[in-house]
Parts: C-alpha cells; structure tokens; sequence
C-alpha cells in the first residue's frame, strides 16, 4: 500500500507541475504575439522628436501653465502681483527699426523680426504684440498649443495687424536668411 500511495502521490505532483508548465507555454506565446503586434504598431505610428523639440514643448507647457495663471491672477481682484522673472521679459526686436509709412499704408506695414534661438512661446508673443504683428497674445499661444506647434528660430518677415492664423504660419515656416533681412531693412530705409 505504501508503493501505490507515493506512487499516486508523484502522479499528483506530476501532472500539476505539467499543467502549469504547459499554462506557462501558452502564457509565453501570447506574450510573444502582442511583443511582435505591439512592435508593428509602434513602427507605424510611433512619433520620434529630437531633444530641441522635447526642449520646445516643455516649455510651451510651462508658458501655457505661467499664462494661466497670469490670468487667473487677473481674474482674482485679490490677488497679489507675481515679480517679473527675468525669463518673462519680452525679447527685443534685433533688426533694424522700419521708418514710419503714411497713415494710409499703416496697417500693412511690414517688419522682419528675429526669433532669438531658444525662445519660448511667451517671448515669442509678447514680441510679437509689442510690434504690433498681432493684438491677442494669449490666443496666439492657445492656437500654438492646440496645433501643437513650435516656434522657429531665425528671421521672419511680418506686416502689422496679422490674423493669429498668419502669424503661426510665418513663425512656423521656413525663415529668411539674414541677407535676405538685410537687404529688405536697407531697401526699406532707401524709401
């Protein structure tokens, strides 16, 4: 009786273990089909940025998020005035400054502005207002965000009273060379 008892007993052990080995095989391959589905997913959809666009929409998150709460102060009769930090400071314009045209041609007169390199979303709006390209700052920057879109670096060539629309489409496209600014600021000044 003793034989037959561990002899049962090892037949127990043995087909639980086999079981779960075999539970485990079929856990394995499933496992390999959704690595090789999700792989082919990711090939196709999988969105790659550089470092300098990480850089960019970071910090757009964080000009969104300082803008809201600007705004949010704004709202707030109570609410104390925030310092000035020195990152908030607008950029200046580094081109030379367009003459004054007659009151008629006024609202097209057109400016090419630099885009300092590293600029952040905010600057890039307050530069843009401050020379009078566009009148709402904080909807040039909502529009940025919704579109998901950065701002680039270098020379653009503006006219004032811009729809938000035509300013993000200038700053996001292909800037002028820095001749090409140039010879549009002496052109300018010649008239």
């Amino acid at each position: 009786m003793l034989k037959n008892r561990t002899f049962m007993i090892g037949l127990g052990v043995g087909i639980i273990i086999g079981a779960l080995l075999l539970e485990l095989m079929y856990i394995g391959e499933k496992s390999e089909e959704k690595l090789s589905l999700l792989g082919e997913d990711q090939a196709t959809e999988q969105k790659l940025y550089t470092q300098e666009e990480v850089d960019a929409l970071l910090a757009a998150q964080k000009d969104s998020d300082e803008i809201n709460d600007e705004v949010n102060q704004n709202a707030d009769p109570e609410a104390t005035d925030a310092p000035v930090k020195a990152s908030d400071k607008p950029l200046e314009p580094t081109s030379t400054p367009v003459p004054a045209t007659p009151a008629a041609d006024q609202s097209n007169a057109e400016k090419v502005l630099r885009i300092e390199h590293g600029a952040n979303l905010s600057n890039t709006a307050s530069l843009l207002e401050k020379n009078h390209i566009i009148d709402d700052k904080t909807g040039f920057i909502n529009q940025m965000k919704k579109d998901k879109k950065l701002v680039r670096a270098g020379y653009f060539l503006f006219h004032e009273n811009m729809t938000v629309d035509e300013a993000i489409e200038t700053v996001t496209s292909n800037p002028i060379t820095k001749s090409e600014a140039d010879a549009f600021n002496s052109s300018k000044a010649a008239n």
